[in-house]
């Protein structure tokens, strides 16, 4: 989940100006090396491809279905590694679930390693960042983000309203345990992965 530092209100002498909200929070891509590719990972499926004036973007966000036609995956290096994180992911969305907060997704931020000069990767990070390295391929800074979107009256008929209209294909908006429920299975279908190999596979 992201760390809030602080609430902030920001009043200006001139009348014409509103006043001004900041929520100060910290960067899950906060880390030491650069981020080459970004990801927004609700586990839906239904429109959930990066647009064509998303991609020309300097820095464009991809999508669910971006990030499987890619085949990309979270590597750990170990089995014990990636079910602390799997763990810990199902513990956060049933605390938003139960809160009833849905819309959260995880944003991944990929460093494609330099391999011709691995020796700058020795680095430590300097910021509290979660992140994963997968051999000498791509380095993954990620968290949970938009974690305070009420499944309310509005998202209630939207769920009705869209689930009708497509014929309840998989939309974004869902009941906060529908929609906790997909997310981890896309976790353990699209997201997750191990190279341990278990003891009747060496």
């Amino acid at each position: 989940l992201p760390r809030y530092l602080g609430l902030y209100g920001l009043e200006f002498d001139d009348p014409d100006v509103p006043d001004v909200v900041v929520v100060a929070m910290t960067n899950f891509f906060g880390g030491v090396y650069e981020i080459h590719r970004k990801f927004d990972l609700k586990g839906s499926t239904y429109k959930r491809v990066a647009s064509e004036k998303e991609r020309a973007k300097k820095s464009p966000v991809y999508k669910d279905l971006d990030w499987m036609k890619e085949g990309r995956r979270l590597r750990f290096p170990t089995r014990e590694q990636m079910q602390a994180v799997r763990n810990q992911l199902h513990k956060d969305t049933k605390f938003l679930s139960h809160n009833g907060l849905i819309d959260y997704s995880l944003l991944v931020g990929i460093h494609e390693i330099d391999k011709s000069n691995l020796e700058k990767y020795q680095k430590r990070e300097a910021l509290r960042v979660i992140s994963v390295r997968s051999g000498d391929e791509t380095i993954s800074y990620f968290g949970l983000v938009d974690v305070l979107t009420p499944y309310g009256s509005k998202k209630r008929a939207e769920t009705i309203f869209m689930g009708n209209i497509v014929c309840c294909r998989d939309i974004s908006c869902q009941r906060p345990p529908v929609y906790q429920k997909r997310f981890m299975q896309f976790c353990d279908e699209e997201l997750l992965a191990c190279d341990e190999k278990d003891e009747y596979e060496a």
